[in-house]
């Protein structure tokens, strides 16, 4: 896809943010309709994108090519973290937010904002390595990342629990290798039900991500400095350093390309979500949200021309 192409692309997906944006901040949908709404596309609309990556076009990738995008896609994912951990010890110092500022950086919106833009500059294929990164994502948010939210809190719960990786894109993820590695057939109605259901994936993710911003209150999210900071750190650093490393390790430009625009990709709503459910900041982390998603609609053309 060339440059132009790709801007294009992002107006249209930043044309339906605005709808979901708009709708909320118009009462037309509630936060109701967009919790329902993010359970569908998680639990549906993905899984059935990630499987329609294998039913429909069965990608041109050997099991050595496999494995190597797996193995490539889990550092792209492990860097960050690592990288995140450090920014957030030596600018937080021990803060009561350093943990989700911690998860700001590292935790990153693949499937709502990377899984569109990647499908859109190279196919099935990107789909497919999305896919695959749901591995390692899944592995490192529900343990290192829960852990570390826990344990930011005096008198919390602060073992690992693995039963939380097993999320609906995770296991669409080990059913498509399953399907790709055996060359199971798929018929004809399943792959047309499938290929239906996954076309609502990139408009549903959009309008989320568009609500999610309408609930937030951009001023105030924009008087906190700290978020420039989780925003130089995830969306310039954070993938200078993915491609860095990476380029030493593969020459596969297309899984390059992948790796490094999964890493410029804004903070996961997940990280609200989690910072909710484990009692640490959820407004701060909202403000953090809010303000990545708002500059990675610059900052990711970039990465995508930079990366031809």
């Amino acid at each position: 896809m060339d440059f132009i192409s790709l801007i294009s692309k992002m107006i249209s997906f930043i044309a339906l943010m605005l709808v979901g944006y708009v709708c909320v901040k118009k009462n037309i949908l509630d936060k109701n309709f967009s919790k329902g709404l993010s359970f569908l596309v998680m639990n549906v609309f993905l899984p059935c994108t990630i499987l329609n990556s294998v039913i429909a076009n069965h990608p041109d990738i050997s099991g050595a090519q496999l494995m190597h995008a797996i193995a490539m896609l889990s550092l792209a994912m492990l860097l960050p973290y690592i990288f995140a951990a450090a920014a957030a010890r030596l600018f937080c110092r021990g803060g009561k937010n350093a943990a989700v500022f911690e998860l700001l950086c590292s935790v990153i919106n693949t499937m709502f904002i990377g899984l569109p833009i990647l499908e859109s500059m190279f196919g099935s294929i990107a789909v497919l390595y999305c896919a695959l990164s749901c591995l390692s994502y899944n592995l490192l948010l529900y343990t290192y990342g829960t852990w570390r939210l826990r344990a930011s809190l005096d008198g919390a719960d602060h073992a690992l629990h693995l039963k939380s990786v097993f999320t609906a894109p995770f296991v669409a993820t080990l059913i498509a290798l399953i399907i790709f590695v055996f060359d199971v057939p798929a018929p004809r109605l399943v792959r047309e039900i499938v290929s239906s259901v996954s076309v609502a994936t990139v408009p549903s993710s959009m309008i989320v991500v568009g609500a999610t911003l309408g609930n937030a209150r951009l001023l105030d999210a924009l008087k906190e400095k700290s978020v420039y900071l989780i925003s130089l750190v995830r969306l310039v650093l954070i993938p200078a350093i993915v491609l860095f490393v990476l380029r030493f390790l593969t020459d596969d430009p297309v899984l390059l390309a992948n790796c490094v625009i999964l890493a410029a990709c804004p903070s996961a709503v997940l990280v609200a979500i989690l910072s909710l459910q484990y009692g640490t900041d959820a407004v701060y982390a909202s403000k953090g949200i809010l303000v990545t998603t708002a500059l990675s609609m610059i900052t990711l053309p970039v990465w995508a021309y930079i990366l031809g």
